[in-house]
Parts: structure tokens; sequence; C-alpha cells
């Protein structure tokens, strides 16, 4: 069995990149852990899942709503 430390990212490395981005959020592929991971103030990760167990995708609406759809659940996210 994989150590859960290593199915996820380098926590630091996260850090260094909003900080040197300004960005508020940051969306990539699965790390076997598809959520919205919030962060310090308004940021937030966006993992989605991996297609053939949780499929997911992120819906951006015209007013700014985003919403992370996967695994039948359900979240919104207002865009900073």
């Amino acid at each position: 069995m994989t150590a859960a430390s290593i199915m996820d990212v380098n926590q630091r490395s996260v850090d260094v990149q909003f900080a040197e981005t300004g960005a508020h959020w940051m969306i990539h592929g699965h790390t076997h852990r598809p959520a919205i991971h919030r962060m310090d103030g308004d940021r937030r990760r966006i993992v989605l899942g991996d297609w053939p167990h949780t499929a997911s995708w992120l819906r951006i609406a015209e007013d700014g709503a985003a919403e992370l759809v996967f695994a039948g659940c359900r979240e919104r996210l207002k865009l900073c």
C-alpha cells in the first residue's frame, strides 16, 4: 500500500506557487484526494478526481460562481 503522504501534493510547493503567482485558486489533476481544499484566506486548491473511478469537472457560470461536481456531490464557490 502507498503511504498517504506521497499521494497528495507537497504543501510547501503549493504555498510557494500561491505566493509567487498571487492566484486564489489552483486546479489540478487527481492526487487521490478529490475535493476543494481550503487554504489560508480565500485560496482554494481544487483537485479533480481520476476519471475511471471518480469522474469530476469544474463548471463556471457566467456570474462567476463555480461548481465542482464529483462522485455525485456538488460544492459551490464564488470566484475571487
